[in-house]
C-alpha cells in the first residue's frame, strides 16, 4: 500500500434537517456525551459522579473541520457512511469526499483518540493512555487476577482498533504505541 493511500482521509459534510430530541440523539450517538450528577450526603458533603457514554466517533480518530464537517481515516469511512445513511437520520444533506490532511493534524487526532475515555470495568472509566500505563505496571508484577486479565484484553482490543485506523505518516503513532502493547500481549 502506498504512503498516499495510508494517509488518505475521508471528509463528511452534513446538514441535518430535523430538530429537537431527534437532533440531540443524533449528536449523542455520533460524538457521545457525558452526564454529571451531584449528590448531597447526610453529612453535608457533596459527591459528583460522571458518566461518559461513548459515541461512534469515540474510538475513531477524527478531526472536526467545521460545525458539521468531520474528517476520518479512509478505513473508518464505511462506519460513518452507514451511520449517516440510517433512515433514523433522514432527511439529511450529506457530502463526502477523499482528502489529504497535514501530518501534524492527523497525528494530533490519533493522540486525542488515545486520550478519550474508555470503560475499564464496573462503571469505571479512564483514558486509553492511562489504562495502558497502569496495566503495563501491573503486567510487570505477574500473577494477574481474572479481572485485570479481562481489562488487558479490553484495552488491547481498543488499542488495536486504533492502530488499525492509524493515519499518521509511516505509522509513526502505531510504532510508538507498539512497545507498550507488546508488554500487555506478553502478560496474557
Amino acid at each position: 500500500m502506498s504512503k498516499r493511500l495510508q494517509t488518505l482521509a475521508h471528509v463528511f459534510s452534513f446538514d441535518i434537517k430535523f430538530t429537537g430530541t431527534r437532533r440531540t440523539s443524533f449528536y449523542r450517538k455520533l460524538f457521545g456525551f457525558s452526564t454529571r450528577v451531584r449528590y448531597l450526603g447526610r453529612d453535608g458533603s457533596t459527591k459528583t459522579y460522571q458518566h461518559i457514554s461513548p459515541g461512534l466517533l469515540t474510538g475513531i480518530p477524527h478531526l472536526k473541520l467545521g460545525k458539521s464537517v468531520i474528517a476520518v481515516p479512509a478505513a473508518a469511512a464505511p462506519k460513518l457512511s452507514s451511520f449517516f445513511s440510517s433512515p433514523a437520520w433522514q432527511p439529511m444533506e450529506l457530502h463526502s469526499f477523499d482528502a489529504i490532511l497535514p501530518a501534524d493534524l492527523r497525528l494530533r487526532a490519533m493522540e486525542e483518540a488515545l486520550g478519550r475515555s474508555i470503560l475499564v470495568g464496573h462503571g469505571e472509566q479512564t483514558s486509553l493512555t492511562s489504562e495502558i500505563a497502569e496495566l503495563c505496571g501491573l503486567a510487570g508484577r505477574g500473577g494477574l487476577s481474572p479481572e485485570v486479565t479481562e481489562r488487558i484484553h479490553r484495552t488491547l482490543r481498543a488499542a488495536e482498533e486504533l492502530v488499525r485506523l492509524d493515519w499518521s505518516d509511516d505509522q509513526e503513532f502505531s510504532n510508538k504505541l507498539e512497545t507498550q502493547l507488546a508488554i500487555l500481549r506478553k502478560s496474557v
